[in-house]
């Protein structure tokens, strides 16, 4: 895949909303599945626009980002951003609400070809949104952690090892905004007398540990561009 098209996911953090109706948010974090390296929600601070709150935001309402003035185009009017599901932004997000909300509705929530333009994808949020009551899910914080679905703020400051070794941090991921599939980590190798940052591709991902904080690659010392896992950042 060319990385001419790709952007990295740390642009998002500060990039406004704007609902149909006008700006109701910034970007605060974007949470992605490592099942198939996708974004999943966007975390969306609205304090600014509306009373303090931090909600969830499907990447399927949104048909548009400019990248250069820091905006991303939604197909949602500000009410429907406001009753988004709400989220503690000290605590992971759970896969079990898609599940839930799968249940009810008896849609593929993942799926890509549910989404036939801004209009469904609009009514759609706009009924996950109306959705509420113990009979149907317990609340968030009451809900199993899903061990798959990962901050991307969070990751930026993972360490990474390979088969032989340390290999450095991960400082960024670079991320497709026609799907937003993530398909690299960005991983940063400093020392004294150096600096190296090189892309290494999700598939050499073999696993996340939250409690040690570190990403462990497939991959031994081939971080010159050599292999076809690792690429230097600025090709």
């Amino acid at each position: 895949m060319s990385t001419l098209l790709l952007r990295r996911v740390h642009e998002l953090s500060g990039m406004r909303l704007h609902a149909t109706d006008g700006d109701a948010g910034h970007v605060h974090d974007a949470y992605l599945d490592d099942r198939d390296w996708r974004i999943r929600y966007f975390h969306v601070d609205t304090r600014r626009w509306l009373p303090g709150r931090h909600v969830l935001l499907a990447p399927t309402v949104v048909h548009g980002a400019d990248w250069d003035r820091g905006r991303i185009d939604t197909a949602i009017t500000r009410e429907q951003l406001r009753i988004s599901p709400d989220i503690d932004s000290h605590k992971p997000v759970s896969r079990q609400h898609d599940m839930a909300l799968y249940d009810y509705f008896q849609w593929p929530l993942a799926s890509e070809s549910v989404w036939e333009g801004e209009e469904l994808a609009a009514r759609l949020h706009n009924l996950l949104s109306e959705w509420r009551g113990p009979t149907i899910a317990p609340p968030l914080e009451e809900l199993t952690d899903d061990p798959h679905l990962w901050s991307a703020r969070a990751l930026r400051h993972y360490g990474v090892d390979g088969d032989n070794g340390e290999l450095g941090r991960v400082v960024d991921l670079l991320v497709d905004p026609d799907g937003w599939a993530i398909p690299y980590l960005v991983i940063e190798n400093s020392g004294p007398l150096h600096l190296h940052r090189f892309l290494v591709s999700v598939n050499a991902v073999r696993g996340i540990s939250w409690e040690a904080r570190r990403v462990r690659l497939a991959l031994g010392n081939e971080t010159n561009g050599a292999s076809s896992a690792a690429r230097d950042a600025d090709r």
